[in-house]
């Protein structure tokens, strides 16, 4: 069975992608999955357009402040969860 292109939108509509919606520097971004390392949270990031590079040191917002979250660290993730990466390189 094919489907027209508004089948789909109305599909898509009504069965939005699965993931985890959190906030990395200020760019909405779904995470497919609960529990994500460091790494993979900056490269889901990337992919869906946040600016941001691999090496650059990502945190997580706990209350009033941010703890660093290693490469290799892994997350549970929740939605509205902040994350922030910067250039460890920068010297402003």
């Amino acid at each position: 069975m094919s489907t027209t292109g508004t089948d789909q939108a109305v599909h898509d509509a009504a069965h939005p992608p699965r993931g985890v919606l959190v906030i990395v520097n200020e760019h909405d971004v779904v995470l497919p999955e609960r529990e994500m390392t460091g790494l993979e949270i900056k490269q889901a990031a990337i992919e869906q357009g946040a600016e941001l590079e691999l090496g650059f040191q990502l945190s997580v917002k706990r209350g009033s402040h941010y703890d660093i979250v290693a490469d290799t660290d892994v997350v549970k993730v929740h939605k509205g969860q902040e994350f922030v990466a910067v250039d460890t390189d920068d010297n402003s």
